[in-house]
């Protein structure tokens, strides 16, 4: 590999220090009982209520539509990725997804003591899910599997460019129906996907550094 194809292949690892220093950041902040935090959450749920429905509507609440939709969503979205993966023949980059999936779920169990925010109370005036909400662990999971996806397609085509702009609106989608659901504060989305970007590039090396596309070769 050249030094400008190795300085390409390391952009995801800066990629991954950038995104940990931003989620230590949020983290900070929604562990200190920030007000901006609680302005940014309070913003999103209004905004999110005037677009899907008042907070009484039927999409919300846990076990509602809204949290069996997302859940959905990110599931697609693995079967999808898994597939390509193993359709382009790198079943060594499906591992790698399942590991990078397998650490961000620790990384999330740790954040979420090591912060200890509460979930959110529901809408309807019912007691809170126990445990804590800090940080969306399927915002988290959507936006890895993006991110390795993204690695084994070549930069700039078609491909690339509709798998970004589908990929976003997917983990936008989750997001916001963690929100609606009850089950995540906005902030804890931010994190969520922030840790997702942590993992996702340290997979995207991973499953990239040994990409024909790297090295001026095409993809099939």
């Amino acid at each position: 590999m050249t030094g400008a194809a190795a300085g390409t292949a390391a952009r995801p690892l800066l990629g991954s220090a950038v995104a940990a220093l931003a989620l230590a950041a949020l983290s900070a902040l929604v562990a200190s009982g920030s007000d901006l935090v609680s302005a940014f959450d309070a913003r999103f749920r209004a905004g999110a209520d005037r677009a899907f429905g008042a907070s009484a509507g039927s999409w919300l609440a846990p076990d509602g539509p809204a949290d069996a939709v997302g859940s959905a969503l990110l599931g697609a979205g693995l079967l999808t990725t898994l597939a390509v993966l193993l359709y382009r023949r790198r079943p060594g980059a499906a591992l790698w997804v399942l590991a990078g999936l397998t650490v961000q779920f620790a990384a999330e169990t740790a954040l979420e003591t090591l912060v200890g925010r509460p979930m959110p109370l529901p809408a309807d005036g019912s007691a809170p899910d126990p445990g804590h909400s800090f940080p969306s662990g399927h915002a988290a999971s959507a936006t890895l599997i993006l991110m390795a996806l993204l690695a084994v397609l070549r930069t700039g085509t078609r491909v690339w460019w509709s798998c970004l702009g589908l990929g976003a609106a997917l983990v936008a989608a989750v997001g916001v129906s963690r929100v609606l659901a009850d089950a995540h504060h906005a902030a804890d989305v931010a994190g969520g996907i922030l840790l997702g970007l942590v993992v996702g590039f340290a997979v995207a090396w991973r499953v990239g550094v040994r990409s024909p596309h790297l090295s001026g070769k095409e993809t099939r």
